[in-house]
């Protein structure tokens, strides 16, 4: 996930007596160190509470299909048949070898 070659910044976390006791329990259990359970746990909880990407309307798709289109007529006026070109060129390669 990290490279042990990343610049690290303590967190510097304080954990009552008995909070400690629960929080080191439960990474033997999991058979790692306490530094890497709570950072593995603190991490899922932040990105828990990442907001979801939004999702784009039907609107905003249809006018990103269209720049889209523009661009490759803008690129082919004459709206040739590239594919076919490409095609017959590697066909017309392979009988010359």
């Amino acid at each position: 996930m990290r490279s042990s070659a990343t610049l690290r910044k303590p967190l510097g976390v304080r954990a009552t007596p008995e909070e400690h006791e629960i929080i080191t329990k439960a990474a033997e259990r999991e058979q790692r160190s306490v530094n890497s359970f709570v950072l593995r746990a603190a991490l899922q909880a932040a990105e828990a509470q990442t907001p979801p990407k939004p999702k784009r309307s039907r609107e905003e798709i249809l006018a990103i299909f269209g720049d889209a289109r523009e661009a490759v007529q803008a690129a082919n006026p004459a709206n040739r048949d590239l594919l076919a070109e490409f095609l017959a060129e590697r066909h017309a390669e392979a009988e010359r070898e």
